[in-house]
């Protein structure tokens, strides 16, 4: 006779071809997702980083430039401000390992008022429609990417009252870069607050030392 266990067998395989037309040959390799019980901690600024301290700029397109610290974002990015008219820094959000904090603060309060509406929305990108080659390349008369108003008028809102209550000598020292010179050591430099004590003009360029004909 026929053996039980081999006729189940033979059955299960049946009905397991009849369900399944087709399986993979190899497992199939499924994305691990870790389950984390923990909560998530709220996002703290470095020390030193309060709404409206002067940063340094350490890498990116703004390298060397000084920015106003606005707020910390959900992101865990910081949010800071030229203001444009004063360094051409737009509204950003930059990472803190970049920033390098001075003991420099100036009065932000109407200018906190306004940022703190936004989030990271508001810097996202817009995703823009994919076009044909043929069509970019026959694309006659291409205009330049123009910013979006609502953006032009958050700019606007947070740079005007701080613009406002600049004095003279701080649009200087926001408006200059940093850089380093010969005899500077990074490693001994104390980046205090000496606005009132600093000569205006030590933030205007170098002028170059003309050779005395002989």
């Amino acid at each position: 006779g026929i053996n039980a266990e081999y006729m189940g067998l033979y059955f299960f395989e049946e009905e397991m071809v009849k369900k399944f037309k087709w399986y993979p040959t190899e497992d199939e390799k499924k994305p691990f997702t870790r389950k984390s019980k923990a909560k998530k901690k709220p996002i703290k600024a470095r020390k030193g980083l309060v709404p409206g301290a002067v940063c340094i700029v350490l890498s990116g397109r703004f390298k060397g430039r000084r920015v106003v610290f606005l707020k910390m974002l959900p992101s865990g990015l910081a949010m800071v401000t030229g203001p444009y008219k004063v360094n051409g820094v737009p509204l950003r959000r930059m990472n803190t390992a970049y920033l390098l904090v001075t003991k420099t603060t100036i009065s932000i309060d109407a200018a906190a008022k306004e940022a703190a509406s936004f989030d990271d929305k508001f810097f996202a990108k817009v995703k823009e429609v994919k076009k044909p080659e043929e069509e970019k390349l026959f694309a006659e008369g291409a205009q330049a990417k123009k910013l979006p108003e609502n953006k032009k008028d958050a700019q606007t809102k947070i740079d005007k009252p701080i613009v406002e209550k600049l004095e003279k000598v701080m649009k200087q020292y926001l408006a200059s870069r940093f850089t380093l010179r010969n005899g500077m050591k990074p490693h001994e430099m104390i980046f205090q607050s000496l606005i009132q004590n600093i000569n205006p003009s030590s933030f205007l360029p170098l002028k170059k030392k003309k050779k005395k004909k002989k």
